[in-house]
């Protein structure tokens, strides 16, 4: 008889770990509320067209990648486009432009930073150094913190064979991006502390004063190893591990959130409106609690909400002069100081992606692009309000960023359609407030991390919530260890 699992939340952790343990003969059972999969790292429809939930922009595709490894491994075939130009951070003075080939992104630092930039490029080199190391220990499949053998992975082998990466690692372990600013006499250098602050909130959910040097140094790099947009938006990976799934005998329920978890007598329960089922283990992707013990979110650690606008644009915009800059693929945009509403209702840059827009059945609108902005927000100011003042709250911010996005890229006159979001919306439709999963301090990352496994018997939690950590590629990540933990815990 089959091993049974069912998996609450069709997020891209939950969905890696589904197909794992498809591929291994487990009969497997996803729960989504929403009408779609993929989550954070999904698509949503609305006025017949398809936008993405949040994530844009995919890392870990690359040949032998991390992503390209899992997916190598599942039989999956992603189409997809390296970026080479896939970010513009615009400060005040200076736009910093993103570039994949190494000897371009060097030479953009002398560029963008002519004060310091020899102390730069020595911060760059030292930061580039520990991220080979990361990605190294990160390659070899560890998952902290190390409750079993087999979250060590393929590390002990990797430690041995690799001594000065891992004494580089345990001298760096508890130093955050500012000790490694300090180092090079950088602290007080506003314009790459600005920059820094602004890939750092997005990729950690922090700033460089409190954001762990190791992951840091991994997430401030990535984009040379490369950055991707998949075709048809990064929804595609999500998509692609549901069907996969169904493929090897597994069923994938959308509309179907889950209403009761209980353990009954080693075996767990899952309820729905529709259906009641047993299953051997449960995995928990949605981020929500459904009684002690059965998701981080019960910790008091703080997290982001989001507030997002999707946009679609007329075509010629993409064709428009820029004074002499290329389109990149999307923007981080520090907002102006005398923006106040964008430093009280939101937080940190406003990010922009620009990309094709698709129907709801995935067909490519020629005449149309489509813009996704966002901002960082906290949860708890768009809670308990009228519905008067949310309106107008909604709409400030939503001005305000349309502001700032002008500021930079003339879309006002081609803008067809704009719809905003706030971390109400994200609640009504993924059952949560908070996005992004925990920031990336020392205590989060390296002394206490969250970990695959918990407290309850054959339960494991995965997402952006455990490690390693935000992001597309921690999520899918967090879904492999939890796959390989529960095939060795279950033998």
């Amino acid at each position: 008889m089959k091993k049974t699992v069912g998996i609450i939340g069709a997020g891209i952790g939950g969905l890696m770990a589904g197909a794992f343990l498809a591929k291994e003969g487990w009969q497997v059972t996803v729960y989504e509320k929403a009408v779609t999969v993929g989550g954070s790292a999904g698509t949503y429809a609305r006025k017949n067209r398809r936008f993405p939930t949040g994530a844009t922009i995919a890392f870990g595709l690359e040949d032998r990648g991390l992503l390209d490894t899992l997916f190598q491994q599942l039989d999956i075939r992603i189409s997809s486009d390296v970026l080479d130009h896939p970010m513009d951070v615009i400060l005040e003075d200076r736009t910093i432009s993103l570039y994949r080939e190494p000897s371009l992104w060097k030479a953009e630092l002398v560029r963008a930073f002519p004060e310091r930039s020899d102390d730069v490029l020595d911060f760059w080199h030292e930061l580039e150094q520990l991220s080979e190391a990361v990605f190294g220990v990160t390659a070899t499949g560890v998952s902290l913190p190390i409750r079993r053998m087999v979250d060590l992975g393929k590390l002990p082998r990797h430690a041995v064979s690799h001594p000065g990466s891992m004494v580089r690692l345990a001298r760096n372990s508890l130093r955050t991006v500012e000790d490694l600013l300090r180092v090079h006499h950088l602290e007080t250098y506003e314009p790459f502390r600005q920059f820094l602050d602004a890939q750092l909130l997005d990729a950690a959910q922090i700033d460089c004063t409190k954001a762990a040097l190791l992951p840091s140094s991994l997430a401030l790099t990535i984009y040379r190893r490369g950055s991707f947009y998949v075709d048809k938006g990064i929804g595609q990976l999500s998509e692609a591990l549901a069907e996969r799934i169904k493929e090897l005998g597994g069923d994938v329920r959308t509309a179907s959130p889950v209403e009761i978890l209980i353990l009954e007598e080693k075996k767990w329960r899952i309820v729905t409106k529709r259906r009641s089922e047993l299953f051997d283990t449960v995995i928990n992707n949605s981020g929500v609690s459904f009684g002690e013990g059965t998701s981080h979110a019960e910790a008091e650690d703080f997290s982001w909400g989001a507030f997002r606008i999707d946009a679609l644009l007329k075509e010629t915009f993409r064709h428009s002069v820029l004074d002499g800059r290329p389109l990149p693929f999307a923007a981080q945009i520090v907002p102006d100081k005398k923006q106040t509403v964008l430093y009280t209702d939101g937080h940190g840059p406003v990010y922009v992606t620009f990309q094709p827009a698709y129907n709801r059945k995935n067909e490519r609108i020629e005449d149309e692009l489509m813009m996704t902005c966002s901002i960082h927000t906290q949860s708890e100011q768009w809670k308990s309000l009228s519905q008067e003042t949310y309106l107008q709250k909604k709409k400030r911010v939503k001005e305000a960023m349309f502001e700032e996005i002008q500021r930079v890229f003339p879309v006002q006159k081609y803008i067809s359609s704009s719809e905003a979001g706030t971390p109400v919306t994200y609640e009504k439709y993924l059952g949560k407030t908070e996005v992004g999963g925990f920031p990336l301090t020392v205590r989060n990352a390296i002394l206490k991390p969250k970990s695959v496994h918990s407290s309850l018997s054959n339960f494991y939690i995965v997402g952006e919530q455990s490690f390693p950590g935000p992001g597309t590629l921690s999520s899918a990540l967090s879904g492999y260890h939890a796959a390989r933990a529960i095939m060795k815990d279950r033998k």
